[in-house]
């Protein structure tokens, strides 16, 4: 059993694990030609294309480091993330996600947050009260955020589907990333809910790049939690 602890362990704080999720998501960008996405405007009576397939894969490379350093512990990942967070955020509103002018915010002072309480000390918590009120309260803050942002920024009527399908991923990504300050080994499991969902999200909204991240992330949230959860009890 502790051969077996100490191999995902290995794996886990691999630097070829790294590069095997970028070469993924490259790969996979590069075969479906997900790169020669544009998105298309008029500014000033002339028309524009903005490479939103490069940008989207450079952004979801970087999103791609910062979760992997946040595995291994790594408090530079929660700075990456807290700089990403305004380019996904970007990313998603131009691919249709107009809930994402609201609640990108949030989710960039929560990964600020988390990279402050990090630099301060890092101790592993066990599962409590204040991890399920944050879970809520991510949740309620994203179905309200968005309804404002889908009634508020939009003169269509809502698509419940794709207001679900992007709500209530937010609202656990909320949870989750209120929760990284205090380093629940099980707040791995919430990211899992939450990849799966994304998963959904990004096929309706055609963002392969992202597709294929968390795919990937899946795959990472299982080493995350065995690790993290062994690391607790050594802790203890």
């Amino acid at each position: 059993m502790q051969n077996t602890l100490a191999t995902i362990k290995s794996i886990t704080n691999s630097k070829y694990l790294d590069i095997i999720g970028v070469v993924l998501v490259v790969g996979v960008s590069v075969y479906l030609e997900y790169y020669k996405t544009t998105y298309d405007f008029s500014f000033d009576g002339k028309n524009y294309s903005f490479y939103l397939g490069y940008f989207s894969i450079l952004n979801t490379c970087l999103s791609m480091m910062a979760t992997r350093l946040v595995t291994k512990k790594n408090n530079i990942g929660n700075l990456i993330s807290t700089c990403n967070t305004l380019l996904s955020g970007s990313i998603d509103f131009l691919l249709g996600n107009i809930g994402a002018i609201l609640t990108y915010p949030v989710s960039f002072f929560g990964n600020y947050f988390a990279f402050r309480i990090w630099k301060k000390k890092q101790y592993l918590n066990a599962i409590d009260g204040i991890f399920f009120r944050n879970m809520a309260i991510g949740l309620l803050l994203s179905l309200v955020l968005n309804y404002i942002a889908f009634t508020t920024f939009s003169d269509k009527a809502i698509d419940w589907k794709l207001f679900f399908a992007i709500a209530i991923p937010a609202g656990i990504s909320f949870g989750g990333t209120f929760n990284i300050g205090r380093m629940y080994p099980d707040n791995w499991i919430n990211w899992q809910v939450y990849n799966l969902f994304k998963i959904v999200q990004n096929v309706m909204l055609m963002n392969i790049a992202n597709t294929a991240k968390y795919v990937f992330y899946m795959f990472n949230a299982i080493l995350g939690y065995i690790t993290w959860k062994d690391d607790k009890k050594m802790q203890n």
